[in-house]
């Protein structure tokens, strides 16, 4: 009687790190693996099922967190059409690496183009939409057929929550990806009007989720927006804050977790926030300092912060001297077109726009 598996044999490891943790029997038939032999490692609990023919190591899967399951579920499912059908919406964002808040969705979505004539149909693996897509929003990513990352979250706005559509279109505008085509691109979708929303308000200066939130505070609130990533000094670019309002002299700063949590130069770093904060005040900024705490499970105490100070500092004749962050060179002056509004937006957020 043969010895139990107990770990992956390395030739299957390796031939599941080639295919980016997922491998169907296709692949694997081409590495000399027959889909016996997966059947037997899934039977030993070594591999995962994730949809008809396509395994993943259970041990991954098992340690993953859900965002990281979702993204091999997905995948599995482009795997299963067979090039058939293009990831989109959150399974696009995900295989982009776009950044994502909030619960994972259940199941992969793709779009399968009309008259493709594949049999793949939605299942508990997945959600497929039969429509006519333009040729050039699909993409060829690590072997599957992905849409374009402006597709991709601006699918995720149309037909989920904007707020996290919103961090990952700020990260798809920062990269350069035109959300603007992709919304003219889906004339006539139900619910378009939300994605049209998301990328009216996407902000490429914009550099991480918290900051992204910190600023749909603003928006959700009726605020005044703040500018993203300004440079401030005496003279000339000394820092850069994560948001500034010139004309109250308010600045924001975003505080992740990350910047502390077990590193062992936490104390220097601390220390080093504490001289920047002072040259700030001598600046004549006012600072507020929030976390994830407030900025996604209670932006209404969030906003009530920044309503404080921006009252407290009321709008000056002579702004606070900034500088626009320009990636890849700099400060530079800000032209009109860059100045925030001193007053609320006045921005509606579409309806449903939690759900």
């Amino acid at each position: 009687m043969p010895a139990r598996l107990l770990t992956l044999p390395a030739d299957v490891v390796e031939l599941l790190d080639r295919c980016f943790g997922v491998v169907d029997v296709a692949a694997a038939a081409r590495a000399g693996v027959d889909e016996s032999r997966l059947r037997r490692l899934a039977a030993a609990g070594l591999l995962v099922r994730l949809a008809p023919g396509c395994f993943a190591a259970a041990a991954a899967v098992s340690a993953a967190s859900p965002w990281a399951r979702f993204r091999l579920g997905s995948r599995a499912f482009a795997l299963y059409s067979r090039g058939a059908a293009a990831l989109t919406g959150w399974s696009a964002v995900v295989t982009w690496q776009l950044p994502t808040v909030g619960p994972a969705p259940a199941r992969a979505t793709a779009i399968r183009p009309s008259g493709a004539g594949h049999k793949v149909r939605s299942s508990r693996y997945g959600s497929l939409a039969v429509a006519t897509v333009p040729a050039e929003l699909v993409r060829r990513v690590q072997c599957i057929d992905v849409m374009s990352p402006a597709w991709a979250v601006i699918d995720a706005a149309r037909t989920g929550p904007i707020v996290p559509a919103l961090v990952a279109a700020d990260a798809a505008a920062a990269a350069g990806h035109d959300l603007r085509d992709a919304v003219g691109a889906m004339a006539g979708w139900p619910r378009v009007a939300r994605a049209r929303w998301v990328a009216e308000y996407a902000d490429p200066r914009a550099e991480s989720p918290l900051e992204t939130l910190g600023r749909f505070a603003c928006l959700q609130f009726d605020l005044p927006l703040p500018v993203s990533n300004a440079w401030v000094g005496a003279e000339e670019p000394e820092y850069r804050v994560d948001g500034l309002w010139p004309f109250h002299g308010v600045a924001f700063e975003a505080d992740g977790a990350l910047k502390y949590d077990n590193r062992p130069d936490a104390a220097r770093i601390v220390a080093r926030q504490g001289e920047r904060e002072w040259r700030l005040r001598r600046l004549g900024l006012e600072v507020v300092r929030f976390g994830w705490d407030l900025a996604w499970r209670n932006r209404a105490e969030l906003a009530a912060r920044f309503a404080a100070v921006l009252c407290d500092n009321a709008p000056r004749r002579r702004p606070v001297r900034w500088w626009k962050h320009v990636p890849g060179i700099g400060a530079v002056e800000p032209v009109p077109a860059d100045w925030p509004s001193p007053g609320r937006t006045g921005v509606v957020l579409p309806a449903g726009w939690d759900r």
